[in-house]
């Protein structure tokens, strides 16, 4: 397989957000910043706004929390929670649930409505920067938030859907027991904490999605740009990203990805879909070359 997936007919300024994505959010775990990487996957719905505006918000945001400083962690949580939740009034979009810009930082920070996870990275960029370390946890459900109290060892589980309300650990348990009907992993495997590049993987997987439903190929096909940086080798992509290509008429893109996905997934259950495909794509080809 190709080592370079981005080679592709697409818009040099898209090519190269998607190259400046995938540098930063491969690297060091630690290192890697979730507010840049976001600001930078918002720009595939909204090109031009202001990320200065954005980052400058984040920080007056955490000089707020900062004003009524809590000594004890749990204290600084709910002056966070106090501060996103109470006061300027952030809230998960019940209404317009899978619009495309439910997926962006900046459109949370403008408008104060997001997708659960969108509300997270709101939630730990905040905290990272009072000196607080929040994590995801990629609940089945919806993505939540945790953090361990350095005295008691114990974890909290927050929703940033539901203004950041805390949710007993036990309850939290039943209800993942619940939702497997007591087949599958062990609900304990649900609360541990991810990392940033399954954040942002999750996040550019939902707007692919929003994508896909609003008929908008192209921008679906830049998120999965966008994940092909982030994870070269991830087949599913490069299936995904055929199909996009097929859809939109591109048609020499599709059969690169769509070739290279049956060669390397020759067993993959839907195999036999795909093949068709590839003629599909060979006869628009010849038809278009006639």
């Amino acid at each position: 397989m190709s080592k370079d997936v981005t080679q592709r007919f697409v818009k040099p300024h898209d090519l190269n957000l998607a190259w400046q994505f995938g540098n930063l959010a491969r690297g060091n775990e630690h290192a890697v910043r979730l507010d840049l990487c976001c600001f930078l996957i918002g720009r595939i719905v909204d090109p031009e706004f202001n990320q200065l505006g954005a980052v400058t918000k984040l920080e007056a945001l955490a000089a707020e929390v900062l004003q009524a400083a809590e000594h004890s962690t749990e204290g600084r949580v709910e002056r966070l929670r106090q501060v996103l939740f109470d006061e300027h009034q952030f809230r998960g979009d019940t209404d317009t649930y899978y619009d495309p810009a439910n997926c962006c930082l900046h459109s949370t920070l403008e408008s104060g409505r997001g997708m659960p996870i969108t509300l997270a990275v709101l939630m730990i960029e905040v905290a990272r920067r009072v000196g607080l370390d929040l994590h995801g946890v990629g609940a089945p459900f919806h993505f939540l938030v945790k953090y361990v109290d350095p005295e008691s060892q114990d974890e909290h589980f927050l929703d940033p859907f539901h203004a950041g309300r805390e949710i007993d650990r036990s309850a939290l348990t039943e209800r993942l027991r619940a939702t497997n009907r007591g087949a599958g992993p062990n609900p304990e495997s649900f609360l541990a904490s991810v990392t940033k590049r399954q954040i942002l993987q999750r996040i550019l997987t939902n707007l692919k999605g929003a994508g896909v439903r609003k008929r908008d190929y192209f921008a679906a096909i830049t998120a999965t740009d966008f994940l092909l940086a982030l994870s070269p080798w991830s087949l599913e992509d490069r299936r995904d990203r055929g199909l996009l290509c097929y859809q939109t008429g591109q048609y020499i893109e599709a059969l690169d990805d769509l070739q290279q996905y049956h060669t390397h997934a020759a067993d993959a259950p839907d195999a036999d879909r795909v093949a068709d495909f590839i003629e599909r794509v060979r006869t628009r080809i010849a038809e278009g070359s006639g």
